[in-house]
């Protein structure tokens, strides 16, 4: 972590400890802390036994002392409710079912084994261990490293792993050949030769001539087979037990990636694929099997010179092949959950088939929930409140389980009725935890801008709220801009309001989960939005007199980042800012970042360096940072891919040189994830960087 100023932060880490102390005395409730995201569980990868009998899932929490993420597989039953852990090697982040009474899961335990790893031997090793407890067996091991299995068939498991081109064969090689490949290989390792783009990828780091690549592997036979080319990139995989076929998205490319996708069919029984999307024609993004209709429906948007066009769309092909049909064009709802939030670590399914109905989770009015669409029908059925945040789900014997947020409570398992909408909550995994804590309840606010379109958001109180004094408030800003703010639990907003400020945050357009016509902002960013935000503010402190106008700050991340860098270029209403993961160029943005060709030419209307330099330039908020006089705060990682630690520096650089009061701090080894999954120690550095600066600023002495 590397850390340059303009001149020294003001000590007001005391400041901040006072008013906590003092409110603390005030209050019987606690306040959040920034450590306390290490007390959180969170939850992932919920799956269910063939017999319906047991649940298992992912429990994930940050450990500070080791600076990392423990996961263990947890399992319930699905008639008693009762949840014990299953495995503690603090690794199991995947596992699948091998019996109705066990799992299957990856890892690398034995220090033999490891060691191995370490010296560049490719190897993964499958577990085995019973729901009912025992400790786990060595069912196998595959030449293949950060391999996940599915089984298939009697022996038969799917192999997942991550294979690079550019590796040589060193099983083909022995003696002094195998040494001296061996040997080059290692030397190799200073350098980076790249002839594809992307070369690199946020969370990925470099993955020139790397794909996803997928296997079948016979236990009995200890025979692995490859099922996909070497430069065949697998997407998603999903396999059905009851047809006994594997399908697959993916993509072969040997230079530049396309924005396209195909869908596959592999037969388990006769080893046969066949190909039931042609590449070049949709984007595929999530699918399920759907065996009452003999059909595969996937979301996707078709492909439009040469980049996929707007939209929400489901479609279906049959398991025989043919003519790919509409389920339902232009639906109103974003798919999948698009709420953001720094309480999750991983996710799960968003989709399924039961008995010829679409069950299915969506993005709506400021909330996710699980909805269902029968077939021939446009029109979403939802069963889930507003209040109740669904992440994902997964179905057991005819009974629907979901995992979500449930007004401000973080992760837990619920069960869902799907007829009248009743659920109740079956783990306890957080409770503990909160129950003497000060959680402030989101106040929606809403109202209506100068075009006439409602814009939705929400107000932190701060603790010990007395309305007849005043006091700091902060406007956050969510990334994306195709996500959206809900009024569940955020760590980091939380811990302001504990502090003693206001924090208050909205959806303005180009936010998701309002439809496509709200969402769509391509070519208007920093017109439109800039102006919702600012018309929240003001409808803020119009509802709220107890802000003090002459003390607020600004913050958010990556397009939350770019907004701020906005907004310190065409306002001065804000005390401090901090920019986190930002975009301040749109030019530089467009040549360096992993998706910069795509995702810039797309959300800037269709601009290139080339064919409107102009536009770029106009919507990059480097342009106007010589207007601003904003003290600013710079949060970046150095291995950002998606927005590349350039475009932090040169918004800083831009404010140094105008002498406005700035800070950076670049963080070593993290990416554009650091506020959700980055190292426990690293985030809390980042949060205690953000509020010591803003509420350096905003809080009075």
């Amino acid at each position: 972590m590397l850390c340059c100023e303009a001149e020294a932060l003001p000590a007001w880490r005391k400041a901040i400890d006072f008013f906590q102390n003092r409110k603390r005395r005030l209050s019987s409730m606690k306040p959040i802390k920034v450590p306390d995201f290490a007390n959180y569980k969170m939850l992932s990868n919920m799956e269910f036994s063939p017999d319906g009998k047991y649940g298992v899932l992912c429990v994930s929490q940050a450990d500070v002392e080791s600076n990392s993420y423990y996961t263990n597989l947890w399992a319930f039953n699905t008639k008693k409710g009762a949840f014990r852990q299953l495995t503690s090697g603090n690794s199991e982040r995947s596992f699948d079912f091998n019996s109705p009474k066990s799992v299957i899961f990856p890892g690398v335990r034995a220090e033999s084994d490891k060691k191995k790893v370490q010296k560049g031997e490719m190897l993964t090793v499958f577990y085995e261990i019973s729901l009912e407890g025992g400790e786990a067996k060595e069912l196998f091991r595959v030449p293949l490293n950060g391999a996940t299995a599915k089984k298939v068939g009697k022996d038969l498991y799917l192999i997942s792993a991550l294979f690079d081109n550019a590796r040589p064969d060193f099983a083909a090689l022995k003696g002094d050949k195998l040494a001296a490949a061996k040997k080059a290989w290692e030397e190799e390792k200073d350098y980076e030769v790249v002839d594809e783009l992307p070369f690199w990828f946020n969370g990925r780091g470099f993955i020139n001539k790397k794909r996803n690549r997928i296997y079948l592997y016979n236990a009995k036979k200890k025979k692995l087979q490859a099922l996909t080319e070497p430069l065949f990139d697998v997407g998603s995989v999903k396999f059905c037990s009851k047809c006994g076929k594997v399908a697959y998205t993916g993509h072969t490319f040997n230079a530049r990636r396309a924005q396209s996708s195909a869908l596959y069919l592999y037969d388990v029984e006769t080893g046969e694929t066949s190909c039931l999307v042609e590449d070049g024609t949709y984007s595929i993004g999530n699918f399920c099997f759907d065996n009452a209709h003999g059909e595969i429906v996937f979301s996707a948007n078709p492909i439009k010179d040469g980049y996929p066009a707007p939209g929400n769309n489901l479609y279906a092909v049959s398991l025989k092949g043919g003519k790919v049909e509409a389920v339902y064009e232009g639906i109103p709802e974003e798919l999948g959950c698009t709420t953001g939030c720094d309480v999750r670590y991983g996710g799960g399914n968003s989709m399924k088939a039961v008995d010829g109905v679409l069950y299915l989770v969506t993005s709506y009015d400021n909330t996710s929930g699980l909805c269902s669409l029968k077939r021939g029908e446009k029109k979403l059925h939802h069963f889930t409140a507003p209040s109740f945040g669904v992440d994902f789900f997964g179905v057991s014997e005819g009974r629907f389980f979901t995992v979500g947020l449930n007004g401000t409570k973080i992760q837990e398992v619920y069960e869902v009725n799907v007829e009248n909408g009743e659920y109740k909550q079956l783990s306890q995994f957080n409770t503990a935890f909160f129950k003497d804590k000060y959680v402030a309840e989101p106040q929606p606010l809403s109202f209506v801008n100068k075009d006439g379109v409602r814009i939705d958001g929400f107000v932190l109180l701060p603790m010990d709220y007395d309305d007849k004094k005043k006091y700091p408030g902060i406007l956050e800003i969510h990334g994306g801009p195709r996500t959206n703010y809900c009024g569940g639990f955020m760590h980091e907003m939380q811990v302001m309001a504990s502090a003693g400020s206001f924090v208050f945050f909205c959806n303005p357009r180009g936010s998701s989960a309002r439809g496509e016509e709200f969402a769509d902002i391509r070519g208007k960013y920093g017109t439109i939005d800039y102006e919702d935000l600012m018309a929240f503010t003001d409808e803020v402190l119009k509802k709220y007199p107890q802000i003090d106008e002459k003390r607020l700050g600004v913050t958010g991340g990556s397009y939350g980042g770019f907004m701020t860098n906005w907004i310190i270029g065409h306002t001065n209403r804000f005390k401090a800012a901090a920019s986190q993961r930002s975009i301040s160029n749109w030019v530089s943005f467009y040549g360096v970042c992993d998706i910069g060709p795509w995702f810039g030419q797309r959300e800037m209307g269709g601009a290139t360096p080339w064919n409107n330099l102009e536009g770029l330039w106009r919507a990059s908020p480097l342009q106007y940072a010589m207007n601003a006089e904003t003290p600013t705060l710079f949060i970046h990682s150095d291995e950002d891919y998606r927005c590349w630690l350039p475009e932090g520096i040169q918004m800083y650089s831009a404010l140094q040189l105008k002498g406005v009061p700035t800070r950076m701090c670049i963080f070593h080894g993290e990416n554009h994830e650091l506020s959700r999954s980055g190292k426990p120690k690293h985030r809390i550095r980042r949060m205690n960087e953000i509020n010591d600066w803003l509420f350096g600023y905003i809080m009075e002495k």
